[in-house]
């Protein structure tokens, strides 16, 4: 399992003046970062911990710099780094931090062949959202669409609902624990859904593969739940266009409805506070350090 979107190796000369603070960057932008500022802890084996980093990150950055080249430490961790890269085909990203190509060739050939993000610390933001498009596409998309959201015009409206075309029965029994999981489903949402729990339960019997999309049905519900905190009261109406709106967003409808918003057919606070519960619904976990076994 990848614990990390990414890897962040530097040198420490870097570390405050522009690796620091673009870690600080992309964690604002909700990717999981190893930085070992933010990680390691006083006592802990750096080779075991760096080792442990490597292998649970899907990507990795390499900040490039005069300090970084020629340094026994960096090369460790760039030489894990890599190896992935060759062997399991993970995402590389090259840093540039005043380097030229010819210095990353005479460090590396193959990290000079890869396309390069060539920063400017003045431009820290920037050099974050690269990498964020890079190795989130998706959450870069979302993220995208909420700042569009922040400066849509706010007007107000009840979405239409759609009507759904029913398929034959594919599954005539479901196992206990997904009859569970689909009725804890249908208590959170049973308000805005309209059906009864047998209706509910058949309707994942039509689907191809339940199992799917009753984990899609269990994240919309957690991030309903989330978007309605944000409201001190609403209405029911607001509710099912609420549920509707994260509907759209997790069946990959997210330009339907930054349209709809924008033309008036959605209410606008409503559309900010789903797309923030979407990005948002996955709770932080708060103990990340506990070692393989629970020791």
């Amino acid at each position: 399992m990848r614990k990390w979107d990414v890897f962040v190796c530097h040198a420490s000369e870097d570390k405050s003046t522009f690796v620091e603070p673009l870690a600080d960057c992309l964690r604002e932008l909700s990717v999981r970062v190893w930085f070992d500022k933010h990680i390691l802890r006083p006592g802990d084996r750096l080779s075991e911990k760096i080792a442990t980093g490597l292998a649970q990150c899907r990507s990795g950055c390499l900040v490039l710099s005069q300090s970084f080249i020629g340094k026994p430490w960096t090369r460790y961790e760039m030489s894990g780094l890599v190896n992935r890269f060759v062997e399991e085909d993970m995402r590389l990203i090259p840093v540039w931090l005043d380097v030229s190509r010819a210095e990353v060739a005479a460090l590396n050939p193959a990290l000079a062949d890869l396309y390069a993000i060539s920063a400017d610390p003045s431009q820290m933001e920037d050099t974050a959202i690269e990498i964020l498009k890079t190795i989130r596409p998706q959450l870069y998309e979302n993220l995208t669409l909420l700042s569009q959201i922040d400066t849509a015009p706010s007007r107000s409206s009840r979405a239409p609902r759609t009507d759904i075309v029913e398929s034959s029965i594919r599954h005539h029994d479901l196992s206990e624990a997904l009859r569970v999981r689909i009725q804890n489903i249908w208590i959170q949402l049973q308000p805005d859904l309209g059906t009864s729990l047998a209706d509910w339960i058949e309707g994942f019997q039509r689907e191809l593969r339940p199992e799917r999309e009753v984990s899609i049905w269990e994240r919309i519900a957690s991030a309903h739940w989330c978007a309605l905190t944000k409201f001190e009261s609403i209405g029911d109406d607001a509710r099912s266009e609420l549920l509707g709106v994260l509907v759209s967003l997790f069946s990959g409808g997210s330009e339907s409805v930054l349209d709809k918003a924008q033309d008036g057919k959605l209410q606008e606070p409503l559309v900010r506070a789903a797309i923030d519960a979407w990005l948002h619904h996955v709770p932080e976990l708060t103990i990340t350090d506990v070692e393989e076994g629970g020791k």
